[in-house]
């Protein structure tokens, strides 16, 4: 089956700009906004071009579990996303020691609402990252480096962070951003950079099936890397469509409907898909991009795991608490959302997926074909049990 659809990219509380040079790729971004800006990418096709389309965002996390940034050309590495989750917080390991030394505990929005009120956003030429905090009165923000130098980082406290199971290296970015956030959270917390490989192994066979088969570009002639990821949880990417959003949102109560329910979910790319059916993307296992041209592959996206939801789409986005009964998502969507086999008690929102080659660049215009339909909840039993869920 061959249709189409759209993919918006949403920016946030950037300025006007035309055009400006990446900072590494040699490629520039091109985007304007007045507040939030929702910029069409024609990236997967799944509905005829001639029906109607609502709008939704896909998001760029510089920093862990805070609120995102949107790009309207987003470049694959073999960690996701350029700029992806390669910042983290974690709390400070000299008030909260762990079970081993320079190991830190990370920060997740799913224990910490107060993460949801930070917003990012980057300078114009895409070498500084502003993080402002959303209800301070008065206005409180900081800026750090996108991607701080090697240099800055030689005499840097280094710690280990572990995610889901697997560990990277992260380096302190200093006592500035910790005072700031250790203010706003309440807790004495340590803003921290992936180093090292920069990305660390994926939880692989403990949350994510194997591949079967290579991840391979043919028309190209071109690989999968191998993929490894930075502090997401579990994969590289998250996939969702705006009929699957539309269908949590009218679960909600009618003066709560107007509500940006997408951010809850944290998605990377985000489908409009029309008029199917909600929850279509269960379904997907393999998407392709196409070239400007509409002929020539370029990019291929692997959907391969329905990605089983925890408590942080709860959290209230304009109050960094929890979500009143009637509006906490989870309950509303474990209802008869809970279709992931290997997780049967948690309700599901999205797929975890996977993309290449690494330097494709996802753009507007961009069209895709949806080439692989299936399940994608055939982990082994004896890789996941309910008891080895993440909590």
């Amino acid at each position: 089956m061959i249709v189409s659809t759209q993919l918006v990219i949403h920016l946030e509380h950037l300025p006007s700009i035309e055009s400006i040079p990446a900072p590494c790729g040699g490629y520039c971004y091109m985007y304007s906004t007045h507040g939030p800006l929702d910029l069409w990418l024609a990236l997967f096709p799944l509905i005829p071009p001639s029906c109607n389309s609502s709008y939704r965002s896909l998001f760029i996390y510089p920093v862990k579990s805070l609120l995102p940034i949107e790009v309207s050309i987003a470049e694959i590495t073999s960690e996701g996303f350029r700029f992806d989750r390669q910042y983290i917080l974690v709390r400070d390991p000299k008030s909260h020691p762990t079970i081993r030394p320079h190991l830190a505990e990370h920060l997740t929005v799913k224990r910490v609402y107060k993460l949801a009120l930070f917003q990012p956003s980057i300078n114009d030429d895409w070498s500084e990252l502003t993080i402002k905090h959303t209800v301070a009165q008065p206005e409180s923000s900081i800026t750090i480096p996108l991607t701080p130098s090697p240099l800055s980082c030689l005499d840097a406290p280094s710690y280990q962070v572990s995610v889901f199971g697997t560990e990277a290296s992260a380096v302190d970015m200093g006592d500035g951003p910790a005072e700031f956030f250790s203010k706003h959270l309440d807790i004495p917390t340590r803003l921290l950079f992936i180093s090292g490989s920069g990305s660390r192994e994926i939880p692989g066979a403990a949350y994510i099936p194997k591949h079967r088969l290579p991840l391979t570009i043919k028309a190209a002639g071109e690989h999968f890397q191998p993929q490894r990821i930075r502090f997401a949880d579990a994969a590289p990417f998250l996939v969702t469509s705006t009929a699957s959003e539309e269908d949590v949102r009218i679960r909600l109560p009618p003066d709560n409907q107007q509500e940006d329910v997408l951010l809850r979910f944290r998605t990377n790319i985000h489908v409009d898909v029309g008029s199917v059916a909600a929850w279509d993307e269960d379904h997907w296992r393999e998407l392709t991009v196409f070239a400007e041209d509409g002929t020539t592959p370029k990019a291929v996206v692997r959907c391969v795991f329905k990605t089983p939801r925890c408590l942080s789409i709860n959290a209230n986005i304009q109050t960094g608490g929890g979500s009143p009964r009637s509006t906490q998502v989870y309950g509303l969507i474990a209802r008869d959302r809970r279709v992931n086999k290997a997780y049967p008690m948690k309700p599901v929102f999205g797929q975890w997926s996977f993309a290449g080659p690494n330097g494709a660049l996802l753009r507007v215009g961009d069209e895709v074909k949806v080439t692989e339909r299936g399940a994608n909840d055939n982990l082994s039993e004896n890789l996941v049990s309910a008891e080895s869920q993440p909590r």
